[in-house]
């Protein structure tokens, strides 16, 4: 008796998985394709704010979409493409750097001469991996000076922050919004996300004024307490705001007479100025008095200057505050730096540029990607579903994919902006994704595990206003739709 080839043995059993494989794929195609279009009924079917694309993120294969041809306003899904220009051209193994110089003879204590601080764009130099310490950088700096035996400075505080450009905030951005911290300006040197804490506490005894603290205490921005104390029994009634260029912080409303304390972020406007005079400040609470000024002049550290510390941080860990907590502030930063290692100075347009020229490497059209910052603040940054869904899919397919992947936010887990969302027990953990708000827009865009097995790519795009709850409800109701049936 003959017994057919190896080889069409294996050919024989691959037609035989196709011949009954294929007709169950279609099958449940279609269960998915029908649980998605039953939630989609809700969107209107006239709606211009829409672009909607869910494909299989191996094949390719669209299961759903609606309109995934129109651009939108993305929103913080912006930082999906900053993060991954910033991994391409700088590397995960990058390190932002912040060094700290002094120049001149040490005399009996003191130092005839001046301290340089050179900025490379570090948006770390926080108490976020200090243990919330602000000052931990500068006192470690202050450590450095003591330890070559210098009690006082008589030169100046220099500080170098052309790594960036001079424009702290992008045209695209709101004008009336510039107090926000969402709003905070943009540097080479930048010190607590380039805000304060403005705190509010009762007076002595209803009808007096109530107590206004900045912290940290620089001299750059001065209260200006209009609150009043009502009874214990009151309601807490408190606007702050700093109008554009002013260094007013202006507190008003109501505090109750309890012993509690309410306290807002204020942006500040001149950020090497905040580092500076906060720098100073930390080095004579440590006992080292300075003589000179705090002044700002792109002086490069020559040999002439001797190195005290370098403070340095990483640019994964960092690229996880961009997409998990979506700070903005954080990704301008990462945005300007790709451009100024790449340039020699960060820029907007040097950054877009690049942006373009990395999306063209993947082999997409990089004229689809309408894009001006890299917060995502900009309602000028437009893409359609299609062309998030084609760039997902191709950056789940480059070295450093894992590990961008890592930083987005998780289903109904962690401390990203997705953890009180998709949490019931089929969602959760489920879905990588970055979200993005603004007024008008809700946007979604990520990676999503079906109960099957199968991983979905994923671009949910709303403007305008959206039924049922919002958009977040919506775009909620896509995703379990699209887990417990994919």
């Amino acid at each position: 008796m003959l017994r057919p080839s190896p080889l069409l043995q294996a050919i024989g059993a691959v037609l035989f998985i196709l011949a009954f494989a294929s007709p169950l794929q279609s099958a449940d195609r279609e269960s998915v394709r029908a649980a998605l279009e039953k939630v989609a009924r809700k969107i209107p079917a006239q709606s211009l704010g829409v672009s909607i694309q869910i494909a299989d993120e191996e094949t390719g294969d669209v299961i759903f979409e609606r309109a995934p041809d129109v651009p939108q306003t993305i929103a913080s899904v912006t930082k999906l493409i900053t993060t991954a220009t910033a991994l391409h051209y700088l590397g995960p193994d990058y390190k932002f750097k912040t060094s700290f110089w002094r120049r001149g003879e040490v005399r009996q204590g003191s130092l005839v001469g001046s301290l340089l601080v050179v900025g490379g764009g570090d948006p770390n130099i926080s108490g976020r991996f200090y243990g919330d310490d602000i000052n931990a950088v500068f006192d470690k700096w202050a450590e450095g000076l003591r330890q070559a035996g210098i009690s006082h400075v008589v030169g100046d505080i220099v500080l170098n922050a052309s790594f960036f450009d001079s424009i702290g905030r992008h045209p695209d951005w709101k004008p009336d919004q510039e107090a926000r911290w969402y709003q905070a300006p943009i540097s080479a040197l930048s010190y607590n996300d380039n805000v304060v804490l403005v705190s509010i506490h009762p007076g002595p005894r209803a009808g007096r004024p109530a107590g206004v603290s900045i912290e940290p205490p620089v001299d750059i921005l001065r209260p200006v307490a209009l609150a009043r104390t009502v009874g214990r029994r009151g309601r807490v009634r408190v606007a702050v705001s700093r109008a554009a260029g002013s260094n007013a912080v202006t507190v008003s409303g109501t505090v109750p007479l309890r012993p509690a304390s309410w306290s807002t972020p204020i942006t500040i406007d001149d950020p090497p100025m905040f580092f500076g005079k906060a720098l100073q400040n930390r080095l004579r609470s440590a006992g080292i008095s300075i003589t000179g000024q705090v002044v700002e002049r792109a002086v490069k550290a020559d040999s002439s200057w001797v190195p005290v510390a370098t403070t340095e941080s990483d640019l994964l860990p960092t690229i996880e505050v961009c997409n998990k907590r979506s700070q903005g502030f954080y990704a301008e930063q990462i945005f300007k730096t790709v451009s100024a290692e790449k340039t020699g100075q960060g820029t907007w347009t040097g950054s877009v540029a690049l942006a373009k020229e990395f999306l063209a490497s993947l082999g997409l059209d990089p004229a689809r990607f309408q894009l001006h910052d890299g917060s995502g603040l900009s309602t000028a940054n437009r893409v359609a579903a299609v062309d998030l869904v084609k760039f997902l899919r191709a950056m789940d397919r480059q070295p450093y994919a894992e590990g961008w992947r890592d930083t987005l936010a998780i289903s109904g887990e962690g401390e990203g902006t997705l953890r009180h969302r998709l949490n019931d027990p089929m969602t959760r953990g489920q879905i990588l994704a970055k979200t993005g708000s603004l007024q008008g827009v809700s946007t979604l865009a990520g990676y999503a595990r079906a109960s099957s097995g199968r991983t979905y790519v994923f671009a949910i795009l709303f403007n305008g206003r959206v039924p049922h709850g919002g958009g977040h409800a919506l775009e909620d109701q896509l995703l379990r739709a699209l887990i417990g049936n994919g």
